[in-house]
């Protein structure tokens, strides 16, 4: 329980599903002059770092465009790449040129994130000289500061509306046996077990409830799956009519034919976050800037850009989304306001321990 998280249980861990929608226009006024680089005589010159893929450099490109029309002494570079590719280039550069930054700021998911504390990657925010950040689901800021979330996919219930005519409502109609023999799970899914645990006295400090609860309804499980196709498959055939799932990954399995719903959970969703973060290393300029720029990221309106391009809920409560996704579960403002706390340094420090359990628990009694 106390050892050092390692690269492979971080990355191990799964990233949040990213979706790609065309850009919706959206509601808010344009960049205003907070502080950090609005101020500046000087040059400053910033390096973001972007999600590589679909629409996803979208929002940030137009956020830099008009932060630099706003602020004519900043110039601000965008760098596409994965988080799984990008972040060792960062490491490498902290190594030999820790005053000078492989990227100054950019997204990074919550496995990165977490790789980031354990490697002191980041510079902690000052909340209280950013005004949006009063306006971010709890679930989405950080209780060590270093980041700030702007939007989450999240875990909830997928599930077949024409074998299920009433949609589930609780995690506990996840392991319902009237669903035996419907249920499938992608494996080492542990969210289900944190769920189970947390419904019955535990939480991700205590699994235990969890596990025991799934120990004596394994054999409900029709299949656990091991990609996106095989998910999407079980779930159209009619193999399986009830999943836990991203919501992301529920949407596209949905526009691709599947038969699918996705449900919030009364207890809440489990929210996948993606967070902006400033890298140490910064000179002071920079990191006003980087600072300055974060905030205006995760105003309503860039929330809203965000959440339209990733087909995220937006960490701002006040954004304003197309009525493509308002109407959608997953993105209203109750659904994000009682998005479930994680703390992903103890999925970190335990992924390899709660492996050995998924496989002693579950898949030894199916």
């Amino acid at each position: 329980m106390k050892r050092k998280i390692t690269r492979r249980d971080a990355l191990a861990l799964g990233g949040a599903a990213l979706g790609s929608a065309v850009l919706a226009a959206c509601g808010g006024g344009g960049l205003g002059s907070s502080g950090g680089g609005s101020g500046k005589k000087n040059p400053v010159n910033v390096r973001m770092f972007v999600f590589l893929g679909g629409n996803l450099g979208v929002m940030p490109k137009a956020f830099a465009k008009e932060y630099m029309a706003a602020h004519p002494n900043v110039t601000i570079d965008i760098y596409e790449d994965s988080n799984l590719v990008g972040y060792p280039k960062m490491v490498a550069a902290k190594r030999t040129t820790p005053d000078q930054p492989f990227v100054n700021l950019g997204f990074f998911n919550a496995q990165t994130s977490v790789l980031g504390d354990t490697d002191d990657m980041w510079n902690a925010l000052d909340y209280s000289a950013m005004p949006n950040s009063k306006d971010i689901a709890p679930a989405l800021r950080r209780d060590n500061k270093k980041g700030i979330g702007i939007g989450a996919d999240q875990v909830g219930i997928l599930y077949n509306p024409s074998v299920i005519p009433s949609a589930p409502t609780s995690w506990a109609d996840v392991w319902d046996p009237k669903y035996a023999g419907k249920l499938s799970l992608f494996d080492y899914w542990w969210y289900v077990v944190f769920a189970a645990a947390k419904l019955n006295g535990g939480g991700l400090t205590n699994m235990d409830p969890g596990w025991s609860l799934w120990r004596s309804h394994a054999k409900q499980i029709r299949a656990l799956v091991s990609s996106n196709p095989q998910w999407q498959d079980i779930l159209s055939n009619g193999t399986s009519s009830i999943t836990s799932c991203f919501n992301g990954t529920g949407l596209q399995f949905k526009k691709n034919g599947a038969p699918v719903a996705y449900s919030v959970p009364k207890e809440g969703a489990i929210p996948i976050p993606v967070y902006l973060q400033s890298v140490k290393g910064n000179t002071k300029d920079q990191q006003e800037v980087c600072q300055d720029i974060i905030n205006e990221m995760i105003s309503p309106k860039w929330c809203a850009q965000w959440a339209e391009t990733s087909i995220e809920a937006p960490a701002n409560v006040k954004s304003q989304l197309s009525a493509e996704l308002s109407g959608l579960p997953a993105f209203s403002k109750a659904t994000i306001e009682k998005l479930l706390p994680i703390d992903w340094t103890i999925p970190a420090k335990n992924n390899t321990e709660w492996r050995q359990k998924w496989d002693q628990n579950i898949k030894a009694n199916i």
